[in-house]
């Protein structure tokens, strides 16, 4: 088989089955209940998990969740030496899913996907499988990955996470590496780069999509986070 990247969602039935093939599943937005090896438990935003060859495995999931899922035949040492099938995901990989996402779908060909596929192995690479992520903030990743245009607060998402707010902002930078109006500015402009550059998705529909109602406020920050202003990335995609 060829390694292939692709972009999936489950359904709430419980499913069953096995692979002849290493398959690693990351989550864009929401979460998968999987049972694997010594693995059974939820995998959300930040993570991922291998499922080794001819490994059983049980998984369901909401059907508004979305994964980018990697068929490969090999994988790299620190994920297939790895004392647990989870691991977690820096924010290098992350971006790339958040890219791979919009190029899967929008467009495809197999020189996109070899490309894709070169750069994902790269980045899988230099993940951790030591430390993984605090239980509690990885439905607050998904939460926000499941609507970036949301007006998320600290507040809010300590209450969700069942943490006081001093607490939670220690967390959620030990797990992104950055704040939560860093990540969430970061999030959005990267969503919108990569909405501009491979569609032709109106820079007002853009600036929506990731949150903003005010396209002249959209624009300068964009220019700000990117150097460029929107329309620079639009025009490479006509």
């Amino acid at each position: 088989m060829l390694a292939a990247l692709s972009v999936r969602s489950y359904t709430k039935a419980m499913q069953q089955h096995s692979h002849n093939f290493y398959q690693l599943v990351l989550p864009l937005n929401g979460h998968i209940a999987i049972q694997v090896a010594q693995f059974n438990g939820n995998v959300g935003v930040g993570e991922g998990i291998c499922i080794g060859p001819n490994m059983l495995h049980q998984f369901n999931a909401e059907q508004a969740a979305r994964f980018v899922v990697a068929d490969l035949t090999e994988v790299p040492h620190n994920i297939e030496t790895a004392p647990s099938p989870l691991f977690r995901i820096t924010p290098p990989l992350q971006s790339l899913l958040n890219y791979i996402e919009v190029q899967l779908t929008h467009s495809y060909s197999d020189d996109l996907q070899s490309s894709m596929v070169a750069l994902f192995t790269q980045l899988l690479a230099t993940q951790p499988t030591g430390k993984q992520l605090d239980r509690r903030i990885t439905p607050i990743l998904s939460r926000v990955h499941q609507n970036i245009a949301a007006k998320h607060t600290v507040n809010d998402l300590a209450k969700a996470a069942c943490m006081g707010v001093t607490q939670f902002k220690g967390k959620f930078t030990d797990a992104t590496g950055m704040g939560l109006r860093r990540y969430l500015i970061k999030l959005r402009m990267e969503k919108a780069r990569a909405l501009l550059s491979q569609t032709d998705t109106p820079i007002i529909e853009v600036a929506a999509q990731v949150g903003y109602d005010d396209v002249s406020a959209f624009t300068r920050r964009f220019t700000h986070y990117f150097g460029k202003p929107p329309k620079y990335y639009h025009r490479k995609s006509v």
